[in-house]
């Protein structure tokens, strides 16, 4: 062996190595070598080697890692001689029956970049065994034979005699999708065929078989072939193919454009991401001739305004940045033109298996119904009243806070037609429900929502209905038991690091029946997220709710008193300052903090809703809510308390906070504010 080989040992046996960062080591190395004749040729021999042989995964895959970056880095003519590429063709199809995912991955790069660099001659020869391959594992049934199972067991077993570094963990997983088999990696070598052809040579391909095959996958029940199988379809996109075959002039546009949506609206958050990155490409190819982009924007435009509230926050993020380069700037236009689709939609992906998905719903029909001239929505009012008054009883909190929210903004839009469809009280019962929940962002929607409505309807009744609501809860917290049932709260009194207010549970209770020998479920599984209703399942679900304590009824109440003095001032009375003092000095209970902290809250919106004169009548009072958070040592009221003072010192000015103050009759607020104000001028 020449010494220049020898030296290429200490790398080639990085490339091999059981952890990934030495073969990335080696990977990088090699990259950075400078290659003479002789080196090359001592490393195709080598790679030979290693993908003829019964090697572990490790050294097949370093070959064809070896391989691709040889392929990358030298010229037409060193490749001619060196006849590597015959070689390759004998063996590379061959590594995707592997065991080994990383090896079959491996395969389909050096694959692609055969593609590259001989083109169109070496796709047609391996698209043929890449489309068997897909059909073979596509169209297995579910159940596979025993017969298959355990000729895969065995052949892990295999596997496992020679491959001492895989875990028996590894085995199951192997196992537990024999089912499938290399499906996920087929296809995925498929993409990176397509990507490493240019579009000229791709468009000569007969592609309605592919596109066929790639319309079957993205519809496949294993969510992770359904993913790869619309990053494939992008792929095809970029190419242009979304013509049947090279000889006509016929399309698939449009059924490109339902599958996409079909997509959009998938169960997981990964493949929704991945086709939402096809809808991108799809957007960012002119349509096939024949076409117009108005085909399609009825099927995608939707999905992609929902997905701009869905909870995934790549989703979500990315679906925002793509409906702004896709509509430019004319979304609201474009959703009136299409607002019947776009309706149907929302009203549809109401009831969807997924609680994240209602959740979205409710937020895009909240945004149509805000942005939108209120005579398009006219004709529409009876299924959206309806699909959301279905998502005001659902088992998900945010759900139900979501359909609150949009059925405030709805009903405040539409009062007359709300009245006219079955509901002359407006929903009042349902809001107030909300207003009493256990959860407080739910409470504080339906506080929302219940302000706007009276805003735009002004009727007495209501009117009446709300305000006695406000009084007999603030006075209702005087029946509130010591402790929260079933519990021991534990308030710590004093400050430092690591101080928490939480609430624990000892004895008996320490210990829930409802969560004892119960199967467990990850936020992103599939079983949870098929609960809609009254339905169980799903870590947001409410299906354990508590029935809210009379504190929270209160709490409920002062936030409505907030939002009333923000959105409807008319129907703010003095007294209720009055009654929210009696509530908040009650400290006989544990969670007492916590009214406290929403006190605090709603003193920006007394602020901003009433007149001046108006609000500094009420500031002594507010100036010892304030005082008695900061002194219940609860953090988050100490912030509000903090923030809240702030707001009035910017506000009414830091020398008259600091006269009220100094100057209060009761000693504990000067004793206790003073050294959050700043010195005297």
């Amino acid at each position: 062996q020449s010494g220049e080989a020898v030296d290429l040992l200490p790398t080639l046996d990085l490339l091999c190595a059981p952890k990934k960062l030495d073969r990335e080591k080696g990977e990088e190395r090699l990259r950075d070598a400078s290659l003479t004749p002789r080196d090359l040729s001592f490393l195709c021999q080598w790679i030979s080697d290693k993908l003829e042989g019964l090697s572990n995964w490790e050294e097949t895959y370093g070959g064809l890692i070896a391989a691709n970056i040889i392929l990358q880095s030298i010229s037409a003519e060193q490749l001619m001689e060196l006849n590597l590429i015959p070689n390759l063709e004998a063996h590379v199809l061959e590594c995707h029956d592997n065991y080994e995912f990383r090896v079959r991955i491996a395969a389909g790069q050096l694959m692609g970049t055969m593609c590259r660099r001989e083109g169109l001659s070496m796709f047609r020869k391996f698209l043929p065994n890449v489309i068997h391959g897909v059909i073979e594992n596509l169209e297995r049934a579910p159940d596979a034979p025993a017969t298959e199972t355990d000729s895969a067991l065995r052949e892990l077993i295999v596997a496992k005699d020679r491959d001492f570094n895989m875990s028996r963990s590894s085995l199951s997983i192997f196992h537990d999708t024999a089912g499938w088999k290399h499906l996920e990696t087929w296809m995925k070598c498929l993409q990176q065929m397509v990507i490493n052809l240019t579009p000229e040579d791709f468009i000569q391909i007969e592609r309605s078989d592919i596109l066929d095959l790639i319309f079957k996958a993205v519809q496949h029940v294993n969510r992770f072939v359904r993913e790869t199988g619309y990053d494939v379809l992008a792929t095809m996109i970029q190419g242009h193919g979304c013509y049947n075959d090279p000889n006509t002039c016929n399309s698939r546009y449009v059924d490109v454009a339902r599958q996409l949506a079909t997509g959009l609206s998938d169960n997981w958050s990964q493949v929704r991401f991945a086709a939402s990155r096809a809808v991108r490409t799809f957007f960012e190819v002119n349509p096939p001739p024949g076409h117009q982009v108005d085909e399609v924007l009825p099927i995608l435009l939707p999905p992609m305004c929902l997905n701009r509230y869905y909870v995934a926050e790549g989703v979500r993020i990315y679906s925002q940045d793509t409906w702004c380069r896709v509509t430019k700037g004319e979304g609201r236009k474009l959703i009136s033109s299409y607002l019947e689709s776009a309706l149907e939609y929302y009203i549809q992906q109401s009831d969807a298996d997924n609680h994240a998905v209602r959740e979205a719903a409710c937020a895009s029909i909240a945004e149509s119904v805000a942005k939108l001239d209120s005579a398009l929505l006219l004709p529409h009012i009876g299924k959206l009243l309806n699909a959301l008054f279905i998502c005001f009883d659902d088992e998900s909190w945010p759900v139900r806070d979501a359909a609150c929210t949009a059925l405030g903004t709805l009903i405040s839009v539409l009062p007359e037609a709300t009245r006219e469809s079955g509901y002359p009280d407006l929903m009042a019962e349902r809001f107030l429900r909300n207003l009493s929940d256990s959860i407080p962002s739910v409470r504080d929607g339906a506080a929302y929502s219940i302000a706007r409505i009276l805003n735009a309807t002004g009727d007495p009744q209501l009117v009446e209905m709300y305000t006695n609501y406000i009084r007999e809860k603030l006075a209702g917290v005087i029946d509130q038991p010591a402790e929260s049932h079933g519990s021991e709260s534990t308030r710590v009194h004093s400050k430092g690091p690591g101080v928490s207010h939480v609430i624990t549970r000892s004895g008996a209770d320490a210990h829930d029946q409802r969560h004892t020998d119960q199967v467990m479920y990850s936020c992103g599984s599939l079983a949870p997220k098929l609960q809609k209703g009254r339905k169980a399942g799903g870590c947001h679900d409410g299906l354990h709710q508590r029935e809210s304590e009379p504190w929270e009824r209160a709490d409920g109440a002062i936030r409505l008193v907030g939002h009333l003095a923000e959105c409807a001032v008319k129907y703010f009375v003095d007294s209720m300052i009055d009654q929210i003092m009696d509530a908040v000095s009650r400290t006989h209970y544990t969670h007492y903090p916590y009214l406290l902290e929403t006190a605090c809250q709603i003193v920006p919106q007394l602020l901003k809703g009433l007149e001046k004169a108006r609000f500094k009548r009420h500031l002594d009072n507010l100036l010892i809510v304030m005082t008695a958070a900061v002194e219940c040592q609860l953090p988050l009221a100490v912030v509000a308390a903090e923030e809240s003072l702030s707001l009035l010192m910017s506000h009414i000015g830091p020398n008259v906070i600091r006269g009220r103050v100094e100057n209060h009759m009761d000693p504990r607020v000067s004793r206790t504010l003073v050294r959050f104000l700043p010195p005297p001028n």
